[in-house]
């Protein structure tokens, strides 16, 4: 069994309970890790919050340097790590290669942004006065990571914090832990102080300790909306800082003078990327009525064209899913869809943890598949009276991540862009987007707190202090 990393040291488990970690493609198990419990947790905690103002005294440029030998460790042990995301998580060797290569290139960005990290000179209405702000740390920071993107989500989170000066207690999801070691290994091998980044693995119950810790002064959560609602309360009986970004059920809308091609590609690039699961993938698209057959049409034929298949063959498209869980609510979904009306085009077989890539036609936009959280490479298609109509569907959502709209003209993308309620409207792209320097985050049941990516991440992690320097008389 592996250990645990706390206060620079790899540490056994209070007990010796543990975690098979099962890869979805064969159902071997790769290792074994620590079931933490709330003892791990609290040594972890003390270990950051001892930690914290040496941390804190560090100058932006200290802390830069630390990411940057975080991000040579990433560099020298790419194939390793890729390998090891698409072993436990399933994703086609491409998408984890990608998304090495993107917290390589994350890493850099967040090491600048925090030497940018600044405050303001503000005006004061009296004479002899000079008054600033600055940006401060909030102190031990939980990152409580999802299983899709093991790497790139909590990397994002746990580089912003250390950026801004919060010492981190880093607990990954159970099913995809093993990549969390390669973002051990890479603040262990660093001149980080001890303590200042520390590793609890485990399940539900070790995270739940781990928000309810007074010590716990931020909270930076990706998952589901239900758990992350629970948190929100926990945190909210101590005022704690909390970053949540949660569910989506993100649309496309495409209407009467799209690009059918380019409006298709996306889509099923959208709806298959990481076999579905995805936060902002493609749950929804909505068509207005002059592009509706021939985007349907459109679509089928791409999604034939998925390869299904192991995620270290060279010509595989979409992988396994995670789990039996996880795949047998999109099963129930589309067979309620169908039950109510819905027309299934194309796939919906699966074999093993494998789901076929799936189309549905005349989807009821009451129906649970077209309003609640999928997570599978399953496209509804729902038709719309009109754009304004689309647009309507589109907002009637408890969820507003992320959303698309492809059209040629110019008023209805910015309509669009100005009346969808979501945290990123994109125009003739996938909803399934993101880079590196923009904003990420939802209205609604999406998320709360503050952004992540780029300079918004360490504004979501540190706080506000105003600052007055009398120089005159009092």
């Amino acid at each position: 069994m592996r250990t645990l990393y706390i206060d620079g040291e790899w540490v056994d488990a209070h007990t010796d309970d543990g975690i098979d970690v099962v890869s979805p493609i064969d159902g071997s198990v790769l290792d074994t890790v620590p079931d933490g419990d709330a003892t791990d947790v609290a040594r972890a905690v003390r270990a950051a919050r001892d930690a914290r103002q040496e941390l804190k005294e560090m100058t932006p440029f200290e802390r830069a340097a630390i990411l940057e030998e975080v991000t040579e460790y990433f560099e020298a042990n790419e194939d390793e790590i890729a390998e090891c995301i698409s072993r436990e998580e399933g994703k086609p060797l491409h998408e984890s290669y990608d998304e090495t290569e993107y917290v390589i290139a994350s890493s850099e960005d967040y090491a600048h942004d925090g030497i940018r990290l600044f405050g303001d000179v503000v005006p004061s209405e009296h004479r002899d006065r000079f008054a600033y702000t600055t940006r401060e740390p909030y102190g031990v920071a939980a990152v409580i990571s999802p299983w899709n993107f093991p790497l790139e989500v909590p990397g994002g989170s746990i580089y912003a914090a250390i950026a801004a000066g919060n010492p981190v207690v880093f607990k990954p999801a159970e099913e995809t832990p093993l990549t969390a070691y390669h973002i051990t290994k890479a603040f262990a091998q660093s001149s980080l102080p001890d303590g200042a980044f520390n590793l609890v693995t485990g399940q539900g119950e070790t995270g739940a300790s781990l928000v309810e810790n007074e010590d716990v002064r931020l909270i930076a959560f990706t998952g589901s909306t239900e758990v992350g609602r629970e948190i929100g309360k926990v945190a909210a009986e101590r005022n704690a800082q909390c970053l949540l970004e949660m569910g989506g059920k993100d649309p496309i809308l495409v209407l009467d003078d799209a690009d059918v091609d380019a409006a298709a590609e996306a889509i099923v690039g959208g709806s298959t990327f990481n076999a579905g699961q995805v936060c902002c993938g493609t749950e929804r698209v909505i068509t207005t009525p002059g592009v509706h057959d021939a985007l349907v049409d459109a679509v089928v034929e791409r999604t034939k064209a998925i390869t299904l298949g192991d995620p270290f063959d060279d010509d595989t498209d979409v992988g396994p899913m995670i789990s039996e869980r996880i795949q047998a609510k999109a099963v129930e979904q589309v067979s309620e869809a169908i039950a109510d009306g819905a027309d299934l085009l194309v796939g919906g077989d699966t074999d093993g943890l494998f789901y076929e890539p799936a189309v549905l036609a005349d989807v009821d936009p009451d129906t649970a598949i077209a309003r609640e959280e999928t997570f599978a490479p399953v496209t509804p298609v729902i038709a719309a009276d009109d754009y304004d109509d689309a647009v309507r569907i589109a907002n009637d959502s408890r969820y507003g991540l992320q959303a698309a709209v492809f059209t040629q003209d110019l008023e209805h993308a910015h309509d669009a862009a100005n009346r969808i309620e979501a945290g990123g409207v994109f125009v003739n792209e996938t909803d399934n987007y993101w880079e590196r320097l923009l904003p990420f985050g939802g209205y609604k049941d999406s998320g709360a707190g503050g952004r992540y990516g780029s300079k918004w991440h360490l504004e979501a992690m540190t706080q506000t202090k105003a600052v007055m320097l009398n120089y005159g008389d009092y």
